[in-house]
């Protein structure tokens, strides 16, 4: 028998604040289980400002950074920042630790390495625990550790980082596609990554990050998510787990245009250029990589697939719908109305 099915949802902060908590609040009355604040801070609203509303907004959503960063919060500020929020919503509280990509490309900087991340990690579950750490000559511990533990989970997209989160976090955030194949593959580094820790797959709190895209035909919503599935799938994480899809994708030369993408293709602020832009991938290549990818399709293809994907132990996704910097407003409507009660009834 499966688990229950948790789903949560993306909230860019890039609308004026009433209007985002106004959509937290959308998002709870559609019968989502959690909410994932971008923190992206040359483009979005204050993550943490914003989680501390929502949690006055709200009052079963659980809460999270999607995700914050080791370099845009040094660690103590994080931790200091998520023992605030879990004070005002106790229980219903994450932080999930990321590389930093658009926060890092829009001030002109790299991602954290792998071993910024084992350090911030480390660091920000030892003070949320209240416990003392180290700095330099001095130890120092939050003085406001009381409540529920915060749990502290790592974004990982590729086999090295999902193994380090195995290892260190308390659980994984994984953006690496969604295909019965991929998600083993995945599993089995986690799962490298645990024992080297002195823990199990058992131990981690485990969540799928799926790019989303739902429409009236499963050729349109195909049609609006080109540019995230040619970002991901020739350009960024794809070339790590198609191999595992059962998908035969074709090698292209990329076209320099779509390179000069600003921040970069998946992220494009004019989204009808973008898809242009990758024509040069046909139109049964493009949907093979929306399928290994994610949920992109009518509300009934999505409720099928999530079904599926549950049968293979996948009981915790986290909606990432393609237009990164809109409001989810297709997809929380699509679920709220169709997909959620659907999958409630059976």
């Amino acid at each position: 028998m499966t688990q229950p099915i948790k789903i949560s949802m993306r909230v860019p902060g890039t609308s004026p604040m009433p209007e985002i908590l106004d959509m937290i609040r959308r998002i709870e009355a559609a019968g989502f289980d959690g909410a994932g604040i971008l923190d992206s801070q040359m483009i979005c609203r204050d993550t943490f400002v914003t989680l501390g509303l929502a949690a006055g907004a709200t009052s079963r959503l659980q809460l999270f950074p999607a995700v914050t960063n080791p370099f845009g919060r040094i660690p103590s500020v994080m931790a200091g920042a998520a023992q605030t929020v879990a004070e005002l919503a106790p229980g219903r509280t994450r932080v999930i630790v990321g590389t930093g990509y658009t926060s890092a490309s829009t001030i002109g900087r790299r991602p954290a390495t792998l071993r910024q991340m084992r350090r911030c990690i480390t660091e920000v579950k030892a003070l949320l625990a209240g416990e003392t750490v180290d700095y330099g000559v001095m130890s120092n511990r939050l003085d406001f550790t009381d409540g529920p533990r915060v749990p502290v989970l790592m974004a990982a997209s590729g086999p090295r980082s999902l193994e380090l989160a195995g290892e260190v976090a308390d659980g994984v955030l994984a953006l690496v596609g969604y295909t019965p194949g991929i998600v083993e593959k995945a599993l089995g580094h986690m799962e490298t990554g645990a024992k080297r820790g002195g823990r199990s797959l058992d131990d981690l709190d485990i969540m799928f990050a799926v790019r989303t895209c739902v429409a009236d035909s499963d050729e349109e919503a195909r049609r609006l998510a080109r540019p995230v599935s040619v970002h991901w799938g020739l350009m960024w994480g794809g070339p790590n787990w198609l191999p595992s899809s059962g998908f035969e994708i074709p090698s292209y030369q990329i076209p320099q245009a779509v390179y000069d993408v600003y921040p970069d293709l998946g992220h494009a602020p004019n989204w009808e250029e973008a898809i242009e832009l990758t024509r040069f991938v046909s139109d049964d290549v493009n949907g093979q990589l929306c399928d290994a990818m994610g949920l992109i399709g009518t509300p009934e293809h999505c409720t099928e697939r999530i079904r599926e994907m549950a049968r293979h132990g996948v009981n915790q996704l986290y909606l990432m719908p393609c237009l990164t910097f809109a409001p989810p407003e297709a997809e929380v409507a699509a679920f709220g109305d169709q997909i959620l009660p659907a999958l409630a009834a059976r």
